[in-house]
């Protein structure tokens, strides 16, 4: 029973560890170089008892573990519906599934432990969770949320690195610190002259080294590239009672126009709006009079009021452009092919793609549109519905275009002008995607352009963290972000991933800076996630090699 006591204080303990580690949670960032070392130190407790060589005995207590540390920082989610059920669904369904997808590589590292020993299982551990979050970012209930590189997002000069790795960069530093620690702390040392063995100096050079160089690279760091004029708007609109439906949409663009106005002159290159920013009411119904779709036709804009009131405005402003999110969508022709994500309008033989989607207005009329690639589970995506069929009906309704939409493939960089500004068009949850941000960068995007509306989650850590995350891409491809938030926060983030002109939450607000386009790569663009694509390789090659050993010592 004691022992027992023991495993749960343990779990407890690094639950709430990672949790108070975690940005706009508790925010000590320096606790995440410990915080997986009580549960360490528990399994290898565990391992030495009669019961340590089944792996599944232990799982038990790294599932409490990641279970407190899941619903301590993501807890938030509950307030994305007004409904009680939905409320419970949305917390308990998404922490519960993360702690599942988590639990493997902990199983993994238990199972390899039998056959390879600590020292290498706890090597194995990290790249199996390496592996893991590369994983958890491609494919139909992806949730990267927790990615461990994510905690340092509110101390980026930490880890201005991330330019050559990218965030698992920080994954790896801090499972390299606990590790290090474990071993510092299984000596036992009788008093502080005996402290100082090589596995102390050990665990402060892999903390303090990373730290350092980082420190050095932060302040020699220049800003590079061509100035520009950005003016981003935050409308605050709110997406429960007047966002859909109780606001004409026509009257919330003109708000956002008149907010951007004051701060627009013959310098300014471009006018950010947030997410969905843009719809327009549809006659399209099906036979049962039951509108289908409420925003702007992609494959037919020219009767669009949205995009003409737009083009009027931009009138005084030659240079400048507006990128604004909108609700959109592609009609397919009678008996056309199309994909499952579509909708088919019954009695009609026709089909339409739904998207969340992004409209560029230049002042000569000219327009571009990017759609949405990276969609939230169980609100924009249904999981596996290429296998399942059609299941668009079970999707949250959080408002605006729900259900399964369509996505685009290609990484797109949309141009105000030629050769000016270069947007990488990031509609809200795509903002955690190092990789995905990475490509659009590739591609040739001089400028990151964020748009989301946050106000989902009412004001709580959530819209606290999506912006932080926002810092790390900065870093990651050394590129200016111009954020716009419908409900906050909106601003500026620069190339060393610094915040600036944050406004209030909860207010509108229009705020003007000068960016800076720069076109150079850095070593992480140019190669993305190579790290978790190694780790997916490395995690194989330990699979076999643990299978071989113990198919040899069966043999013998």
């Amino acid at each position: 029973m004691r022992n027992r006591s023991f495993y749960l204080r343990s779990a407890l303990l690094s639950g709430v560890l990672l949790a108070l580690a975690w940005p706009a949670v508790g925010g000590i960032t320096p606790l995440i170089f410990v915080a997986w070392v009580p549960l360490l130190w528990a399994e290898e407790r565990y391992a030495q008892s009669p019961r340590g060589e089944r792996p599944r005995n232990f799982m038990p207590y790294a599932m409490l573990a990641l279970l407190v540390w899941n619903i301590a920082t993501t807890w938030w989610l509950f307030n994305v519906s007004e409904h009680t059920a939905t409320r419970l669904f949305t917390l308990i369904g998404p922490n519960v599934g993360n702690v599942l997808v988590m639990s493997v590589p902990w199983l993994l590292f238990r199972i390899v432990r039998r056959t390879l020993g600590a020292a290498w299982a706890r090597g194995a551990l990290v790249v199996f969770w390496l592996a893991f979050e590369r994983f958890h970012m491609h494919w139909d209930l992806s949730w990267p949320w927790l990615t461990l590189g994510n905690v340092f997002a509110g101390d980026t000069a930490w880890v201005q690195w991330y330019e050559f790795t990218g965030h698992l960069g920080g994954t790896i530093w801090v499972w390299a610190a606990n590790i290090a620690i474990l071993q510092l702390a299984m000596q036992r040392p009788q008093n502080v002259r005996s402290m100082v063995t090589r596995p102390a100096v050990l665990a402060m050079a892999v903390i303090a080294l990373p730290w350092a160089a980082s420190l050095l690279r932060y302040a020699t760091f220049e800003q590079a590239g061509d100035p520009a004029e950005v003016v981003v708007v935050q409308p605050n609109i709110d997406p429960y009672k007047e966002k859909f439906g109780a606001i004409d949409p026509m009257e919330q663009l003109e708000r956002m126009l008149r907010q951007a106005a004051p701060l627009m002159d013959s310098a300014t290159a471009l006018v950010v709006m947030p997410e969905t920013a843009l719809q327009e009411p549809t006659t399209l119904s099906d036979d049962h009079g039951r509108l289908l779709f409420h925003g702007l036709w992609e494959n037919d804009m020219s009767d669009s009021r949205s995009l003409a009131r737009i083009h009027t405005f931009l009138q005084p402003w030659p240079r400048a452009a507006v990128i604004a999110g909108m609700s959109a969508a592609r009609l397919y022709p009678p008996g056309a092919e199309h994909p499952v994500s579509a909708r088919v309008l019954e009695g009609m033989d026709r089909a339409f793609d739904a998207y969340n989607a992004a409209l560029l207005v230049r002042a000569d009329g000219s327009h571009e549109d990017y759609n949405k690639s990276k969609l939230v589970p169980g609100v924009e995506l249904m999981p596996f519905e290429n296998v399942l069929g059609s299941l668009a009906g079970l999707a949250l309704d959080l408002g605006g275009t729900t259900g399964s939409l369509g996505t685009q493939e290609d990484r797109e960089v949309i141009w105000t002008a030629p050769k000016r500004l270069g947007l990488a068009p990031i509609i809200c949850y795509e903002s955690i995607y190092g990789d995905h941000v990475a490509a659009h960068v590739r591609n040739g995007a001089n400028l990151l352009v964020i748009m989301t509306n946050d106000g989902w989650w009412g004001n709580t850590p959530g819209y606290h963290q999506h912006l932080l995350y926002g810092k790390l891409r900065a870093v990651e491809t050394r590129r200016d972000v111009a954020r716009s938030a419908n409900t906050g926060i909106s601003c500026f983030i620069d190339q060393r991933g610094d915040l600036h002109q944050t406004t209030g939450w909860w207010v509108p607000a229009a705020i003007r800076a000068t960016v800076r386009a720069r076109s150079d790569q850095t070593f992480y663009v140019r190669h993305g996630d190579y790290i978790g694509k190694g780790a997916y390789a490395a995690s194989v090659l330990l699979l076999i090699l643990a299978a071989a050993i113990a198919f040899r010592r069966r043999a013998y």
